[in-house]
Parts: C-alpha cells; structure tokens; sequence
C-alpha cells in the first residue's frame, strides 16, 4: 500500500504535464462547478418544465400576478414602476411602494424578454436559471473558504435545490434569485478570512466583493439586510481578531455597497410619488408585530417540507403548522444542512471550554460564529424585532427568511467535515449525500401545472382579444369589483388577490382600471366609487369614457349580494369567457352626459374628494390613531376643487377632549366619547381638517372616514337619463 499512492499521484502528474497539462487543469478546477449546475439545472428542469408553459405564467395566482405585472411593464413602458396601461384612465405609478429589485427586473424585463418572446417565458426561464446560478456561486464560496472540489459540489447542489428555493420559484422570482447569496456571505467571511492575494489581484478581489454586494441589494432587500446583518458581524469579529484598524475601510466599503442601493432606490421612490399622495402604500403593508409574526423557530426549519416527496414526513410538517401558532412561512432546511446546522451549534458550545480547539478551526469557528448571528436574527424576538422598533418597521418583516442563509452556512460547515475523510473514500460518501439531498428536498409536488396555467392564458386572451375587438384598441375597461393594491380589500377567493393583473397581462393594447396603488387618489376613486349601488357607478363609469365593465364573477363567489346585483343592473354579457368566469358588458358607443355636463360627471367619477390621514396620525387597517394633533387632509384631483363637499368620520376619544377646526375656519367641540362629526362646504384641490388636542391624555381614533360631492343638478338629470339604458 505504501507503493500504490506514489504510483498514482505519478500518473497524476504524467496527465498533467506536457500539451495536455492546461487541459487538465481547466477540467479540474471548473468540474465541480459543471456538476453542480448540471444537477441543480435537472432538478429546477424537471420540477418546472419551463418549456411546456410557452407564454403562460406557470404560476397564474398571487405574488407572482404582481411580479409579472411589473415586468410586462418594464417591456411596454422601460420600467417597472409606471404601467401605462394599468389604472385607467390614469397610470399605474409604483414609486409609493418599494421594490428594490432592480437588477432583477432589469435581467429578465430587458434581458431575457427579448430572448424568450415575453413575459411568460422570461419568467419562467429565468426562475429556472436561477439554480444553476445558484449551484455555481455556492461551489466558488464553499472553494474560497478551501474546502475540496469533490465536497464543494455537494455545497453547490444542496444549496441550490433548498426547498425554499422551489417554493420561490412560484411566487417571488427576486427570492428565487439564490445566486447572490453565496456573494453576500463572501462578503462577510472574507473580512476574517482575506484572500491570499496582494497589489493589483487585491484591488481587483475588492472592487469584485463591492460590486457583488450592490448586486445583492439591488435582487432583493432582504438578502441585502441579512448579507449586511452579516459583515457587520464577520467585521466585528475580525477587528477582534486581528486588531488592524484599516479593515474598517473594507467593512465600510462593503456596508455602503449594501446599503447605499437601498438607500437610494428609496429616495428615487420618494422623489416620484405620485402628487397629490394620501398615504404611502408601503406604510399599510408592514406593521411592526410582523417582525415577531413572521419570525422563525428552530423546531419549524429542522421539520421536513411542506411539500415533502415522503407522505409521512409531510404530514409532520403539515400537523406542526396547524398546531403551533405562528408558522411563518414554513423554512425547512432540508435533511443535510439541518444536521449541519445541529452539529455546528453543537460543536461551538462544546468546544467554548477548549478555545484552542476553536483556533485550530478558523473556518468552522467562523461559520459557526456567522451562524449564531443569523439565528438570532432568523428567530422570533430577535435581531428582528430589535430592526423593526429602530427603524420603525424598516421595510423587513418576514425574518424567517434567514433560515436561507442558516442552510448554506450548514452546508460549508458539513463540507469543511467530509473534508477530513481521505480521498478515494470522500466521493462515494459526497455522492451519497447527493442522492440523500436530492431524494429530500425535490419533490413533485412543487411542480406547477402546465395544461392549467395555459387553460387560464387561453381563456383571458380570448376574452380580452373579443372585448379588443368590440371596444377598439387602446379602450379603457373597468373591472369589477374594485380590489386593492398590495393589500386587497375584500375577499377574493376562490380568485387569488391580483387576478386583476390577469387581463393586462394577457392582452395587446387594452387599458386596465386594476393595479393603481393604494394611497394614490388615481386609484382610491375606485373605492370611493365602489360605495354607490352599481346602477350609480355604471353611468358615471360611461362617461368617464370607459368602453365597458368586465365583470369577474370568481371574485364576486364570496360576495353574492353585489353577484345578484350584477345579475340585476346588467344586461346580457356581450362577451362571456369559456368558464363563464369573466363577463363583458359594453355601454352605448354615446354617453348620455356630454359637455359641461359630461366632464362634471367624468370627474365625479374618477376625481372625487378623499379623505387621507396627515401628519400626527396613523394608520390602522381602515381606521385612523393620533395622540396629539393631528390634521386629515380633503385631497381631490379636480384642479378646480368642487362647490359643495361633506366630510364625515366618527370620532372615538375615551379620555381626550378635541377640537376640529374646518377649512372655513369653523370649528366643533369633541368630548371624550363616540362623536359623529361632519362638515359641508367649498374645497381646493386639498383642503385641511386640524385636530386640536385640548385636555385628556391624547389617545384617539377616527373611523368610517367619508368625503361624498353634491352633484351638480344638471349632471345629475344626465346621469339619470344614462341610468335608463340598464334598467
């Protein structure tokens, strides 16, 4: 046995000398690349099947609506913030919401579009992608940190087909991009453990980590905030350790290349805001206990998947989320990187009483470190909620996706081990843990279905090619019912809550009412309108020129009052889909109001008066709070205002004493109690309703907030008039 090793690292070396040395070089040092993209690729192939979908979404429901949405805006209009076709007879602007995914938009929306033919497919395929890429970026960490070829592919093809990633796949496409978060870990463990390279190799291994760090903030924020979350923890540990002061330069360059992105997507938003703006959107998506709603437990990430291949391990996991309150949003980590992750915890507290063991360890010590910082921001009470009573949400409350980061720093933690088993013996065990992560974390129940998602892309682009046909081109056509957007106001189901994405997605060149933001008065008036009995709304929506009113009666399944009403205020669908889920009405190609007439009932319609919260009050759910004073603003996108307006809420003041001072300068006393409170007079385009704190202790809520304009008598004849064509 002594002869047989000298004889093979000799015939090693004879293949890797001569013409055939670079060869052999190039193939052993990218095979563990190619291996894991090709498996993480035949998992994320076989699971999706991107190519039966062709143009379909494969996830036609929920989030994904939203995102394809926006994508399909970044084709027709250059980004994804403003969709010209979407908030008829205005425009969908987004800036009141968010969305730093910038790179991520700009990849599949000016990238992959233009290969794949559309939305759909760019979609589709760039889901897909994303676990190759993942695979790749995993291997190049897990190498740095130099952990073997044969044991780094196993971190490659673990992490790239975690759960998680899957479930992403179906939803939140910037979550499935996985791929840069192997960067934003680089980022972190490379402060304690710098590359062993110096001058220009150096400058070049920097200026890659910062621009690696603005591509994880620019896919998504929270892998912006956990990466960060991260190096500021790896930074800390090396100023500790090494004591050089000038790794405070490296540790600020890398927090400003993840910060900075964020910090001015943010302001590029604020700077767009709709004008005039009731209240940002982004505000009424997050509230503070999301932090600790959405925070993660160490049982609920152990536990196998949801979707578990294994009915007997899926039934686990299904009875723990029905049980115990509070699942988040089911993180497993799989079989292998759970048990990396139980050893490693295990392995740091044994070896707190042998701190020399730790040395003789840097690299486990340091994911070991990295780990318990991610647990404590991935568990509920942490780290999270600490963020989100600093920042005052801060735009972050599903924290249990750190159990993402958790999985990998596991899988290195387990790669660094097998390393310790002598070759030949470490590929046939790496091999097997293969075919266990594959076994445990694919399964065929993330699998979406293609002949139903191509069954709804049939049906809506009929439908939407008819109503083309019969409305002409570039038509305006109302949906109903009115829901909201992010956060819908009513119920839906069995119809998920952006199915009126649905038809501007699937159609050419009709324009949408569905997909204005919430707080934005070009979208509220639908709220506003939606309050009057349908026989009201039809003729105020003709002669706000649209063409018609498409009617989702899958929507309406939850509400049969307003389906009965459908039945009753309108005629005979002029197009009625396959299902029968979508109906057509189209009014007269002649509006009954015109003129003067017409243009006073349009903005009825469309320009109402709205009431919104100001300064000193706050938003929750559809009331309003204030301990102090506090001002409602009266905002209407008429230019000229409107004669005559009554605003009405109720005030709620247990222990506080008011006073409301109206914009003509009257002004009511409240005492503490219920009030009803209510005003009648002339507006500008905004008008200020001033609440004065008098005596008490401050607390106050104000509810059923109502503005309703009196409609001008000639208007009103036209409108009845225009009524008499439904009954």
């Amino acid at each position: 046995m002594s002869r047989a090793r000298p004889a093979r690292r000799d015939l090693l070396n004879g293949l890797g000398t001569g013409r055939w040395a670079g060869a052999f070089h190039l193939v052993a040092v990218t095979l563990p690349y190619a291996v894991a993209a090709v498996l993480a690729f035949a998992a994320a192939a076989w699971t999706y099947r991107p190519w039966r979908f062709g143009q379909a979404l494969m996830a036609p429901g929920g989030d994904a609506l939203a995102f394809g949405a926006w994508v399909q805006n970044v084709i027709e209009t250059g980004w994804y913030e403003n969709g010209e076709r979407l908030a008829a007879p205005f425009m969908q602007n987004s800036h009141s919401y968010t969305v730093t995914d910038e790179l991520v938009f700009f990849m599949v929306g000016k990238v992959m579009a233009p290969l794949t033919g559309g939305t759909g497919s760019a979609i589709n395929w760039w889901v897909t992608l994303t676990f190759p890429t993942a695979a790749i970026a995993a291997v190049a960490l897990a190498r740095y940190l130099g952990v073997s070829r044969v044991a780094s592919t196993l971190v490659g093809t673990a992490f790239a087909i975690l759960p998680d990633h899957f479930i992403r796949g179906a939803g939140h496409f910037s979550l499935a991009t996985t791929w840069v978060i192997p960067i934003g870990v680089l980022a972190a463990v490379s402060l304690v453990h710098p590359p062993r390279v110096t001058g220009r190799a150096r400058v070049l291994f920097e200026l890659g980590i910062v621009l690696g760090c603005v591509a994880v903030s620019l896919t998504n924020a929270y892998y912006g905030v956990f990466s960060g979350i991260l190096v500021a923890a790896a930074g800390a540990g090396a100023l500790w350790v090494h004591r050089s002061w000038r790794l405070l330069g490296l540790i600020a360059g890398r927090a400003a290349a993840l910060a900075v992105p964020l910090v001015v997507a943010v302001g590029l938003d604020r700077r767009y805001l709709p004008s005039p703006l009731g209240y940002e959107s982004f505000g009424i998506t997050r509230n503070l206990s999301d932090a600790e709603f959405y925070g993660g437990k160490i049982a609920a990430m152990l536990l196998p998947a949801s979707a578990h291949r294994v009915p007997f391990l899926q039934s686990i996991r299904l009875r723990y989320d029905q049980t115990f309150p509070q699942p988040a949003e089911g993180p497993a980590l799989g079989l292998i990187a759970g048990v990396g992750f139980v050893a490693l915890i295990g392995w740091a507290i044994l070896n707190y009483w042998k701190p020399g063991r730790l040395a003789d360890n840097p690299v486990l010590s340091t994911l070991a470190g990295l780990t318990w910082v991610a647990l404590l921001a991935y568990v509920v009470g942490g780290l999270g909620t600490v963020w989100t009573i600093a920042f005052d949400g801060g735009g972050i409350r599903v924290w249990s996706r750190m159990h993402v980061f958790i999985a990998l720093l596991a899988l290195l933690a387990v790669a660094v081990t097998l390393d310790r088993i002598r070759l030949p013996w470490r590929v046939p065990v790496v091999g097997a843990l293969l075919v266990v992560a594959a076994y445990d974390q694919t399964s065929p129940l993330y699998r979406p279905d293609p002949p139903a998602a191509r069954a709804v892309m049939a049906e809506v682009s009929d439908v939407t090619e008819r109503i083309s046909a019969l409305a002409g081109p570039d038509a305006a056509i109302y949906q109903y019912p009115e829901v909201t957007f992010p956060v819908q106001n009513r119920a839906t189901a069995p119809a998920s809550a952006y199915d009126g994405f649905l038809p501007y997605l699937y159609s050419d060149d009709l324009r949408w009412s569905y997909g204005g933001l919430q707080g934005d008065p070009t979208a509220d008036w639908q709220v506003e309108l939606a309050e009057l009995p349908l026989e009201r709304q039809l003729p105020l929506l003709q002669a706000a020129k649209y063409a018609g009113v498409l009617v989702d009666t899958i929507a309406l399944s939850g509400s049969p009052d307003e389906l009965a009403e459908v039945g009753t205020a309108l005629p005979s669908p002029d197009v009625r889909s396959t299902s029968g889920r979508w109906q057509y009405f189209a009014f007269d190609e002649v509006a009954a109001c015109q003129g003067t007439d017409g243009e006073a009932a349009e903005d009825l319609a469309v320009r109402p008066a709205i009431l919104y919260g100001g300064a000193g009050l706050e938003m929750h759910g559809a009331a309003l709070s204030g301990a102090g004073d506090g001002v409602l603003r009266l905002v209407t996108l008429r230019p000229e205002g409107w004669q005559e307006v009554t605003a009405r809420f109720v005030v709620g003041s247990p222990t506080a004493s008011l006073r409301i001072h109206f914009p003509d300068g009257t002004s009511q006393n409240v005492a503490p109690g219920t009030t009803d409170v209510a005003w009648t007079g002339t507006m500008g385009t905004e008008e200020a309703i001033r609440i004065e704190l008098v005596a008490g202790s401050g607390d106050y809520t104000l509810t059923e907030l109502d503005a309703d304009v009196t409609t001008p008598a000639s208007a009103e004849a036209c409108l009845e008039a225009a009524a008499a064509q439904w009954d």
